[in-house]
């Protein structure tokens, strides 16, 4: 999958799921950070990386493995589509 491609759906599920306000979605890019604490991040808790992830896996139809250190696929927008696409065949 194309890199723009998978960076629209992210932003999809980001509204459907997480209910942003899809006026703030023209604003997101690859490099804008993903969890809480971080300066000029969007601020996602816990609760919201585990809907952030079931959105993903039912819109690209692979299981993320819990097991795994997610924190470093789940760091910006960038780390998230890379992510998605070395899963997605």
């Amino acid at each position: 999958m194309e890199t723009d491609k998978v960076l629209e759906e992210i932003k999809d599920i980001m509204v459907e799921r997480l209910k942003f306000s899809p006026s703030r979605i023209p604003d997101l890019s690859l490099a804008t950070a993903l969890p809480k604490d971080i300066e000029g991040s969007l601020g996602l808790d816990s609760l919201d990386f585990i809907e952030l992830s079931i959105g993903i896996e039912e819109r690209f139809g692979f299981v993320i493995d819990e097991t795994q250190d997610l924190a470093p696929h789940f760091h910006t927008l960038g780390t998230l589509v890379e992510y998605i696409k070395s899963r997605v065949v």
